[in-house]
């Protein structure tokens, strides 16, 4: 099976401190795969590695065939990142940070039927302050499909969440795997990566102590 991303034993020290130590894994074109681990544990780092954010002191990442450091804009392009809550102005109405977003890509898709997709036709005036919580994440969703990219990246999208809307954005997940998209999810929560993920590796000391799909994790 095609992988999309590889990395090799990659490490990311700040100073005295060693975020990431000897990483490696890779993830399967089609599946959702899981980076889990407590707060500190080095799931951001890693991520942020992967999506050429951050440059790893040693090691290789490779993404869609890409090196990120090297075509890191190439790559955005090709990509889908879920955004944090504070990332998008509260006076901002739904259409207008549609818009805005669409104007960053050279391909992307009629945001209007994506937000219809995602149940927030309705929503388009709304100011993005208002929203509930469960809406903001379908906001973010729908942002980080509108490039059409062929990997999405979801950073503990259901961290404060009440359960039923967690449950409702793990069919949201699903339903962004099922259009044909890979999806890296990081997480903290044990049972959102069992319910959701097709491999997981559970990061911890910023090392990945585990590697392999939840029933297999949850039997050793």
């Amino acid at each position: 099976m095609e992988h999309v991303i590889k990395v090799t034993n990659i490490r990311k020290s700040y100073g005295a401190f060693t975020a990431v130590e000897d990483v490696s894994l890779m993830v399967k074109k089609g599946e959702i795969f899981g980076i889990v681990g407590p707060n500190g544990a080095g799931k951001t780092t890693t991520m942020n590695m992967i999506m050429g954010l951050r440059r790893p002191d040693s090691g290789q990442v490779e993404v869609l065939g890409l090196d990120p450091q090297q075509a890191g804009a190439e790559l955005r392009q090709r990509i889908g990142v879920q955004l944090q809550e504070a990332d998008l102005p509260e006076k901002a109405k739904v259409w207008e940070i549609m818009d805005t977003f669409a104007s960053f890509y050279k391909r992307t898709v009629p945001w209007e039927p994506l937000l219809a997709e995602w149940g927030l036709s309705s929503k388009q005036n709304a100011y993005f302050g208002s929203l509930s919580g469960g809406q903001k994440q379908r906001v973010f969703i729908a942002l980080a499909l509108i490039n059409d990219p062929e990997l999405v990246f979801l950073d503990e999208l259901t961290t404060g969440l009440d359960p039923q809307a967690r449950r409702q954005t793990w069919e949201l997940v699903r339903a962004v795997r099922d259009r044909g998209k890979t999806v890296v999810q990081v997480t903290h929560f044990m049972d959102e990566a069992e319910a959701l993920c097709d491999r997981v590796a559970i990061i911890n000391g910023g090392r990945v102590i585990a590697l392999d799909t939840p029933k297999e994790l949850i039997r050793q």
